[in-house]
């Protein structure tokens, strides 16, 4: 018994020279992800105010609401937004989902914007794993950078407008990509050898699929190449090699949404900015999406450029931002030799915001809070880390940081939450833009809208349609807008030259000929409309209205088999529109097919359009003979 405990009490001791092997329970592959069960209801909770928000007239109209694209499921459909441009831009997955979107819940708002909360809490999630990995699988440093990325007043607006679908899509596979890669070097090390390839296709696969979604997504390159720096890759052949695919890609799709945004003329070529404009503007949109991020004040649906007279100073900022700029650089070099963690963060929020900073002016805006959307994931990285690293070296002060972050993370959840109800209506949120910049152009030009078109108050349209004009006499938008409201008062004249002010700024604006074309027609002048009508046909052939609209016109022309093939045309596009089988039965009547008027005039009655009572019995009569 004796000799038996001995030996039970010896093979308990250690082994002189060597610690006592520590004995860890196995962790189970869901611990880490325990905490998402709290993160992931307060994104949502922060959020939800956008499921009750309607659609704006920003971009909504366009993309969703008038866009023929997505109005039918079919492979000839899908092939068409594949081959095609559309709005400036080539970025044809997040039009196929908007069709998939349609044909659910056609024009519900609530179903488009509780897609866009579900994608972005699978993004927190993405987000969440790859700063679990990179982190060095830290818990606590994936919790605090995940918080501080999802729950951020900056996010709102990718993710409460619905036309920023691309937003979510790209960002979606980006983060997807960027963890296949990081399981792509870690194979590599885990195994000390070769790394296994299928992280690699899979890293490009969701690469390419994310620049489908947003050509934004080229910026992955440099994100790639800060990872491998951070896993201290040595620098070979196949480092290279590896990268060659992602290259030709974002080349071939840079190209593309070049090509497509110069046929709209996005891209400033106007020469209104010089060298050092451009510098100044590239360094305030770089220390404004740092400064926003962190204290997401003062936020805007739009960011205007400032207004300069010729000759005339930029405001302070842009003068104070290349020292934060300069700063930013030396911090990058001096991290060279002390961090690659923080090489890393600087690398990849620099690599992903640079296409974005208006060095090359793209569109009316000086900056745009959407664009963080991926930027922010390396800042609120290198935020995190920070906390952990103080938490670290002043354990005594930890109650007092997580004390401070917790206020902080209140704070952000707030703001989110309050700034999500900006996006409720489109009045709302111009009238948001204007109390910031009460002589931004394109906002008083869409309040203007707004005004005319929903609430029919053409006075306060006029006042803002006016005031845009005065404000940017270069801008089309208000001159076709003022249009239609001359229209509306019978003022056809004033309309007329108005539509022709706009063409003169933009030949080849659909809306301005499309509604010149109806006040022609409304001053009896159908030649010039049916001119016009054509044009829009050629510019839109997609739309069901031109169709609709020029077969009235052919119809006040008594030319009925012109007429009812654009109702035919236009039928094909929006089968389930009574106005076209109403018009489309007008002109049957006229040329004596009863029988056909008939069956229209029954198919738009019970399309809920009103159909004149002793019309309909007249063709009854016609129709029995």
């Amino acid at each position: 018994m004796v000799n038996s405990k001995k030996k039970q009490t010896v093979g308990k001791q250690p082994l002189k020279g060597k610690k006592a092997p520590v004995i860890r329970k196995k962790e189970s592959w869901f611990t880490p992800f325990i905490p998402l069960l709290v993160i992931l209801p307060a994104v949502f909770l922060a959020f939800s105010p956008i499921l009750d928000n309607g659609l704006t007239n920003w971009d909504d109209p366009d993309l969703i609401i008038d866009n023929p694209l997505i109005r039918t499921l079919s492979f000839d459909n899908l092939k068409t937004i594949f081959t095609t441009f559309y709005f400036g831009n080539y970025q044809p997955l997040h039009l196929a989902v908007y069709s998939v979107e349609y044909h659910f819940w056609q024009l519900n708002p609530a179903g488009y914007h509780a897609v866009s909360l579900f994608l972005f809490l699978i993004i927190t999630s993405l987000v969440y794993y790859f700063i679990y990995l990179i982190g060095n699988r830290r818990i606590l440093i994936a919790i605090i950078a995940t918080a501080l990325f999802a729950v951020n007043a900056m996010r709102v607006e990718s993710v409460a407008w619905a036309a920023e679908r691309k937003d979510m899509l790209y960002a979606l596979f980006y983060v997807a990509s960027l963890i296949a890669y990081v399981k792509y070097i870690l194979s590599a090390n885990e195994s000390k050898g070769m790394p296994k390839i299928r992280y690699l296709v899979y890293a490009l696969l969701f690469f390419v699929v994310s620049v489908f979604s947003k050509v934004m997504a080229v910026s992955l390159v440099g994100a790639l190449v800060f990872l491998d720096y951070l896993y201290a890759r040595r620098l070979t052949v196949w480092l290279v090699l590896e990268k060659i695919p992602f290259v030709i890609i974002s080349i071939i799709l840079g190209l593309v949404q070049v090509k497509a945004a110069a046929s709209t003329h996005t891209i400033d070529t106007s020469g209104q900015f010089d060298f050092i404009d451009r510098i100044l503007i590239l360094c305030r949109n770089l220390m404004f999406y740092v400064y926003k991020m962190l204290l997401p004040l003062d936020l805007s649906a739009f960011h205007p450029y400032p207004v300069r007279v010729a000759g005339q100073a930029w405001p302070a900022e842009f003068y104070i931002a290349p020292v934060f700029a300069l700063l930013i650089l030396i911090l990058f070099i001096w991290s060279l030799r002390k961090s690659r963690t923080m090489v890393f963060c600087i690398g990849f929020f620099l690599s992903s915001v640079a296409l974005v900073l208006q060095f090359v002016a793209i569109g009316p805006a000086l900056f745009n809070e959407r664009y963080s959307l991926i930027p922010a994931i390396a800042l609120s990285f290198a935020l995190a880390l920070l906390i952990d690293r103080l938490i670290i070296r002043y354990p005594f002060a930890k109650p007092a940081l997580f004390g401070v972050t917790g206020v902080y993370f209140l704070f952000m959840f707030v703001l989110t939450f309050v700034r999500c109800n900006v996006w409720q209506t489109s009045l709302i949120l111009w009238d948001d833009v204007l109390a910031q910049y009460p002589r931004a152009a394109i906002a008083l030009n869409n309040r203007g809208k707004i005004y005319g078109n929903e609430l029919g108050n053409t006075t306060k349209a006029l006042e803002d349609l006016s005031a845009a004009i005065a404000s940017d006499p270069s801008y089309e938008g208000p001159y076709s807008n003022r249009g239609i409201i001359y229209c509306m008062n019978g003022k056809f004249d004033k309309a007329i030259a108005d539509f022709n002010t706009a063409l003169r700024i933009k030949p080849d604006y659909y809306e301005s000929i499309a509604n010149r074309a109806i006040a022609f027609a409304q001053t009896n002048k159908l030649d010039s409309a049916l001119i016009d009508f054509t044009r829009c046909v050629e510019l839109a052939p997609g739309k069901y209205t031109i169709y609709l609209n020029r077969g009235l016109c052919y119809y006040q022309m008594r030319q009925q088999e012109k007429a009812i093939a654009d109702f035919n045309k236009g039928i094909s596009l929006e089968p389930e529109n009574g106005e076209l089988y109403l018009r489309r039965s007008y002109s049957f009547h006229e040329l004596g097919k009863h029988a056909e008027a008939l069956q229209d005039a029954q198919i738009a009655k019970n399309a809920g359009i009103k159909v004149e009572q002793a019309y309909f019995e007249k063709l009854k009569s016609l129709a029995a003979k």
